[in-house]
């Protein structure tokens, strides 16, 4: 599976498609990930950028994930970003997944709004949704926000950054069965994150996954 990730620094922070791909790889399917980012910039600012037009024409992929940003985020800037990418992967025949990222540790009342407009514009474009803000979300439940979240309060941790890819791994391979990572070659505990927690971050993705994809 060929992937091209378009995003900012919720995309490149800690490899975070790296870590997909060994997912990928680790359930038997070889894969191919590339990333075009920009910290801090949105998906309107993807849709003037020659390479990110280049390569969803001609890279031949399987898949564009899509993230806007967080900070800031602007429902009707992401429509519009979001709408304009979709278009330049339709004409080139790529299924498009967005890619959710996470409100601020300090505004987690931002999360629903976001949300919100991620899992409306999935359902109006039949993409199917990545929806690591959600997962983050119900992992907070019991989790401290230093575990989940860097100290810049923005970013994802290591840990976070496991949770996105897990969340992204589950939303484009349509799989409904919760993965026991101490069964395959899982990044997350190879990278010394203990195995019950990846547990719990796998079955919290497959299951949020499944309830905003239906």
């Amino acid at each position: 599976m060929k992937i091209l990730f378009v995003g900012n620094s919720h995309t490149y922070f800690h490899d975070m498609p790296a870590t997909v791909l060994q997912l990928l790889e680790a359930t038997g399917v070889k894969s191919h990930v590339a990333m075009i980012t920009a910290g801090g910039k949105n998906l309107v600012y993807h849709t003037k950028r020659h390479d990110v037009a280049f390569n969803i024409a001609y890279g031949g992929y399987d898949f564009v994930v899509l993230q806007d940003q967080a900070v800031g985020f602007s429902p009707a800037a992401f429509f519009e970003g979001a709408a304009k990418l979709k278009e330049m992967a339709d004409k080139a025949g790529v299924p498009v997944c967005l890619y959710m990222p996470w409100a601020h540790r300090d505004h987690r009342e931002a999360q629903p709004r976001m949300t919100e407009a991620y899992e409306r514009f999935c359902r109006a474009n039949g993409c199917p949704l990545a929806p690591a803000g959600e997962v983050m979300s119900r992992l907070l439940l019991t989790e401290a926000t230093d575990t989940l979240y860097h100290s810049d309060g923005n970013h994802a941790s290591p840990i976070g950054s496991y949770a996105a890819a897990v969340t992204v791994f589950y939303a484009i391979t349509g799989r409904r069965r919760i993965l026991d990572p101490e069964k395959i070659a899982d990044p997350g505990i190879a990278a010394g994150i203990p195995a019950a927690l990846c547990a719990k971050i796998h079955t919290e993705a497959c299951r949020t996954t499944r309830i905003f994809n239906g």
